[in-house]
């Protein structure tokens, strides 16, 4: 008892000396949090891209422009690799908020494109995206680099900082076009057809060797990420 008593006249005395300090400097605000400078700092919301996750992995982008292949080939097994992707598609977009931007086109030996600019990705441009896919139908050969270079024109339309653009290229093949399969003027094709070094992401269905080589060397060679889908 005769501690507390002793105390408590300290703690009196500490409050009073506070008070004073802060009388004698009232711009003095010790106990406040660091303010952040002035008006113009950017905003945390600023700071966040978009984020969309598409076969278990998150992209982050302001622009998102998908390249999708539906040669004969994804369209084989009862339609379930096909299905699949519409499905992955599907979500994505709907995870999109109407201040992204999206783009879409399927490829085989032909082209197939949704719309021919990057669109806001509001509510009617992402029903008009879906009904796109749903009336698409597998069927043709795999010309990967005319469905690339076709994607990156559009995606080139984009009103974002190049770096918040990513072009997402889908496929379960290697190059199979008018009768040529060599995989390196595919490459070449691609890396000058990306002059301004935009990203390319490449998700490869299935397990065919070749296949993975070549979206393995896409992604690499134009600063993307590179996933395999069983």
């Amino acid at each position: 008892m005769r501690v507390l008593v002793l105390f408590l006249p300290c703690v009196v005395l500490l409050a009073l000396v506070l008070t004073l300090v802060g009388a004698d400097n009232p711009q003095r605000r010790p106990l406040d949090l660091p303010s952040g400078g002035g008006a113009d700092a950017p905003t945390e919301e600023e700071d966040i891209p978009e984020s969309i996750q598409f076969y278990g992995r998150i992209y982050e982008g302001e622009a998102f422009m998908f390249v999708v292949d539906f040669s004969g080939s994804m369209g084989r097994a009862d339609g379930d690799k096909w299905n699949d992707l519409l499905h992955e598609l599907v979500m994505a977009i709907d995870e999109l908020s109407s201040e992204a931007e999206l783009g879409l086109l399927a490829f085989s030996d032909r082209i197939e494109i949704w719309n021919p600019e990057m669109i806001a990705a509001e509510l009617n441009a992402c029903i008009s995206a879906k009904e796109f896919l749903g009336q698409l139908v597998p069927g043709g050969t795999t010309c990967i680099s005319t469905g690339v270079v076709a994607g990156l024109k559009i995606l080139r339309t984009s009103t974002v900082d190049i770096e918040s653009r990513r072009l997402i290229l889908i496929g379960d093949g290697a190059h199979y076009c008018q009768g040529q399969s060599d995989s390196e003027p595919v490459e070449q094709d691609i890396h000058h057809g990306n002059w301004d070094r935009h990203h390319i992401d490449t998700v490869f269905i299935g397990s065919w060797q070749k296949g993975i080589d070549l979206f393995t060397h896409i992604a690499r060679q134009n600063r993307g990420q590179f996933r395999i889908v069983q």
